[in-house]
């Protein structure tokens, strides 16, 4: 049943610092047709037709990531994941016990355990790495690393993100534990403190993993920090495994991951069907956490040199679409144990400017949310980008749809593959419930 949109039109103005230079947003005003993905209708999927396929998340079915077979290698046990987003709902019934204290850095004096956005965005991520599916009786989001624990950084509340406040999120979460640091948001143009903010956290042992963007039909250019040396930047894929054409594109990428279709957690107990490059990015810190728990004496390298030599039609030299492949996480716990323990990413880049900072989620609803201009930064990039004009917007890398009154089974994994849905339409938010009973098995 078709719903209407209610949220007000609205504007917003905010001193942002970006590193040295004192930065003024410009007006922000909530407009879902520009944030490309924010839908206006809510509608029930089909039964399930079958109790032995992981409907809703096909990402888990034994033709892709095959979940059961990974699961009794690796669960993801002992492995902390930093959610650096906009908090996570530590209360919905996939999460209970899955979510450990982390910090919001937005002056809340929250632990990060509630999710401050309409959106779910956080919630969302957090449910495709580390849900325990036990909701409605074991037919709830499971994560393809459901024995990790999920460390949630505050860094927005969906309505702005600066600079300042993300580069204190992932400097915070690489000094609290977190082993990988999931960043689903990110931004044309690169900031030197975010850039040193990434550094850190790769000095601390930590993989930085970001998704590429969601503007790839009107620019193919990878956004920050996934952009930034080192960092595991993550394009979108679709059901069959092909290049997602939403997905931002370029030499950064490293691999690809699901990114059309997913279904995840929302805020109040429910349930989201979306997609964008920030479900994609948090495929990817999943397997990350599979490959870090399998093998717990691995360096931060090694399990990037792991993930990107274990991909499915394995490039032995990077494309811009798929980077490396496609994720395979199940290849990657069978694969040998790379002897080089550094970063496989950490190559000389040349450098870039820019004369604005914009920042987009890209993940769980994709929502403009703050406007800013900044000033004449030079970075390292593989590829020059060319100075970009006038003022530029914060807002998520994702196609999020409106709010979810119900669960209904969603049809079938091979249903969805026969009807793959075109990536440039906006898509809707779905009721949605898991018709499949998987093996739990041990944590491991």
């Amino acid at each position: 049943m078709a719903t209407t949109n209610t949220r007000p039109t609205r504007a917003r103005c905010a001193r942002l610092s970006l590193a040295a230079l004192c930065v003024v947003a410009t007006t922000l005003t909530w407009n879902p047709a520009v944030a490309r993905a924010d839908g206006t209708s809510s509608t029930p999927l089909a039964t399930a037709t079958s109790q032995g396929d992981i409907a809703g998340e096909w990402p888990l079915d034994a033709t892709h990531f095959n979940a059961q077979k990974i699961w009794e290698l690796s669960r993801g046990a002992g492995v902390t994941v930093a959610v650096v987003d906009s908090g996570v709902d530590a209360a919905h019934p996939d999460l209970t016990g899955q979510v450990v204290p982390g910090t919001s850095l937005l002056g809340d004096d929250s632990d990060g355990r509630s999710d401050s956005s309409s959106e779910s965005h956080g919630t969302a991520i957090a449910a495709l790495i580390a849900g325990t599916g036990a909701s409605d009786h074991g037919h709830g989001i499971i994560g393809l690393a459901p024995a990790a624990k999920i460390l949630p950084v505050r860094v927005s509340t969906g309505s702005q993100v600066t600079a300042s406040v993300l580069s204190q999120g992932i400097i915070w979460a690489a000094d609290h534990g977190a082993s990988i640091i999931n960043v689903s948001l990110g931004t044309p143009n690169p900031d030197p403190l975010l850039k040193k903010a990434v550094a850190y956290a790769e000095g601390k042992d930590a993989v930085v993993v970001a998704s590429a963007g969601n503007n790839g039909q009107t620019s193919n250019e990878v956004e920050y920090p996934a952009g930034f040396p080192g960092v595991v930047a993550v394009s979108g894929t679709d059901q069959t495994g092909a290049f997602w054409p939403t997905s931002e594109s370029g030499p950064d990428i490293t691999v690809g991951a699901p990114a059309a279709q997913i279904a995840s957690a929302s805020n109040d107990g429910q349930y989201v069907q979306a997609e964008g490059t920030s479900y994609a990015a948090g495929y990817v810190s999943a397997a990350l956490a599979l490959i870090r728990s399998h093998h717990p004496h691995l360096t931060a390298g090694q399990a990037i040199e792991t993930l990107i030599n274990s991909t499915r039609d394995h490039r032995a030299v990077p494309d811009n679409q798929l980077g490396y492949g496609e994720i395979d996480p199940l290849a990657a716990l069978s694969a040998p144990v790379p002897g080089a323990t550094g970063n496989p990413l950490l190559a000389a880049r040349p450098t870039g400017s820019s004369s604005s900072a914009v920042w987009r989620w890209v993940g769980a609803g994709a929502v403009l949310l703050c406007t800013l201009a900044g000033g004449g930064l030079a970075l390292f990039r593989r590829r020059q980008k060319s100075a970009a004009a006038g003022p530029a917007a914060y807002r998520r890398n994702d196609a999020p749809q409106g709010a979810v009154a119900s669960k209904q089974r969603p049809t079938s994994t091979k249903a969805k593959r026969s009807a793959v849905t075109q990536q440039s339409k906006p898509q809707t938010r779905q009721p949605y419930r898991k018709a499949a009973t998987e093996a739990r098995g041990r944590n491991k």
